[in-house]
């Protein structure tokens, strides 16, 4: 199904709240609650890990409520819109640094992270699932995904790059840093609700091909579900595709959290820069990846997405890895490093959620019904994870080396951890997302396969699935 314009630009909105609200968290949480809420580094580790293990259990239920909403506005839609405000709101209130003891500071930032991360599940899930909906192309799926991460590049900006602006500015005009993150917060939290707004409501029912007229009652408690659930979960965990692309997100997850939250420590505390030189180099790096997306969009068209996903993030994650032979000590070196893990990135931004978009019609060909945001969100549970490891070993890395946010210039040892998080973790992790990848079955061809059997069946056909014994098993 080719989809207008308009719509993939309406879609693509979307993603501002998502990566803004994600890149906010992921690069500068960890160094909010150390420098200016005052929490020692493994505690705000921990406060940051239990806010992604809690949108870890939030994904599964909201993805198993968006596939069974039924209402007048389809079912993706009512989701984003509810997250809205509450987005706003949360979000300002995360970034506001209190004035009281170390326990209640825990207390405070620990509801402030399960707030943040709930509204976050509410609406990505349905968000990610509504592109599953809006076409079944196999390219088609990748194009749409460009239009998600140019926006998402523009969420980064507002949650990465104007950050750091904000507070040199506001610092600059006699404010307090608690007064500018807090201020931060609302600006990140009053555009991110905006961009749900403006998506869902610029997108019409007529635009999602499933949509059905609400039955008079549907209201089922979620503890009643939760058997079914389960075992919705546990078949579609049985399939090879879905384990793949878990466990490639998983490795991914871990190198983009563990660099988005070391990169501005590693540009502060080894390289010596100031804020507006950081905010720069973020800006490059938002730039740049934006720049890899007609490079991954051309090379996706002549091969297999799996071809061009794992050489792509294999190849950067070993020259981000050689970088710490000859030291990443120099501008030079730390230029050609960002343009690695924006190269890596776009790939993964563009290209992950479009295989998983095309595993949904396997899961619909084995289960009979679709379950896109089912799918989606154990996608998601995987990120949730591997941003809970990757923000609690960034904790523990800095908290033994010795890191301590009132010196201004570290220790060497402390320096040497920081510069490996930087680049010798989220290599690792890029060369583990490669060999994990390799083993995804789903082709151009095999989908297909999969695509005309659909058909057949909804054309009433009886469909042997003992053909696709190679994808699914």
């Amino acid at each position: 199904m080719k989809l207008s314009f308009k719509t993939k630009l309406s879609y693509g909105v979307g993603a501002i709240c998502d990566n803004a609200m994600y890149m906010l968290a992921g690069t500068y949480l960890l160094l909010f609650l150390t420098t200016v809420a005052g929490i020692s580094p493994a505690i705000a580790g921990t406060i940051s890990a239990v806010g992604s293990v809690w949108e870890a259990l939030c994904a599964p239920v909201v993805g198993f409520k968006s596939d069974r909403a039924v209402t007048r506005f389809g079912r993706r839609k009512p989701f984003m819109l509810a997250a809205a405000f509450p987005v706003a709101i949360v979000t300002s209130l995360l970034f506001t640094a209190i004035d009281a003891s170390q326990p209640v500071k825990v207390i405070y930032y620990i509801a402030m992270v399960l707030i943040y991360w709930t509204c976050f599940s509410s609406f990505f899930i349905p968000y990610m699932a509504w592109g599953s909906d809006l076409t079944d192309d196999y390219n088609e799926r990748t194009v749409l995904r460009s239009f998600a991460y140019i926006f998402n590049q523009v969420g980064m900006c507002v949650g990465m790059v104007l950050p750091s602006i904000v507070v040199d500015y506001c610092m600059n005009i006699g404010k307090t840093s608690q007064q500018s993150w807090q201020l931060v917060g609302m600006m990140v939290g009053i555009c991110g609700g905006a961009a749900l707004l403006i998506s869902a409501l610029s997108i019409k029912v007529d635009d999602v091909k499933d949509f059905v007229k609400p039955p008079a009652s549907q209201k089922t408690h979620i503890l009643k579900e939760l058997p079914s659930m389960l075992r919705e979960y546990m078949d579609i965990l049985k399939l090879k595709p879905i384990r793949t692309i878990i466990g490639a997100s998983l490795a991914y997850l871990i190198a983009n959290i563990t660099f988005s939250s070391d990169r501005v420590f590693f540009m502060k505390f080894n390289m010596g820069m100031g804020d507006k030189a950081v905010s720069a180099m973020l800006m490059f790096i938002t730039i740049a990846g934006v720049m890899t997306v007609p490079l991954v969009t051309k090379l996706a068209k002549h091969f297999e997405k799996k071809q061009v996903f794992m050489g792509m993030i294999g190849t950067c994650g070993m020259l981000m890895m050689a970088t710490r032979i000859i030291g990443v000590n120099s501008f030079g070196i730390l230029i050609f490093v960002c343009l690695l893990y924006a190269a890596a990135n776009a790939c993964y931004w563009q290209l992950m959620p479009s295989m998983i978009y095309d595993v949904c019609e396997v899961e619909e060909l084995i289960s009979g019904e679709k379950h896109s945001a089912a799918v989606i969100s154990l996608q998601a549970l995987s990120e949730s994870i591997s941003i809970a490891a990757g923000l609690q070993l960034l904790g523990i890395i800095l908290e033994m080396a010795g890191f301590n946010s009132d010196l201004a210039v570290q220790t060497e040892t402390a320096l040497c951890w920081v510069e490996n998080a930087f680049v010798v973790i989220p290599g690792a992790a890029m060369v583990a997302v490669a060999l994990i990848i390799r083993k995804f079955p789903v082709t151009r061809e095999r989908f297909s396969k999969v695509k005309e059997a659909l058909e057949r069946r909804r054309a009433g056909e009886e469909v042997d699935i003992t053909q696709f014994e190679e994808i699914f098993e």
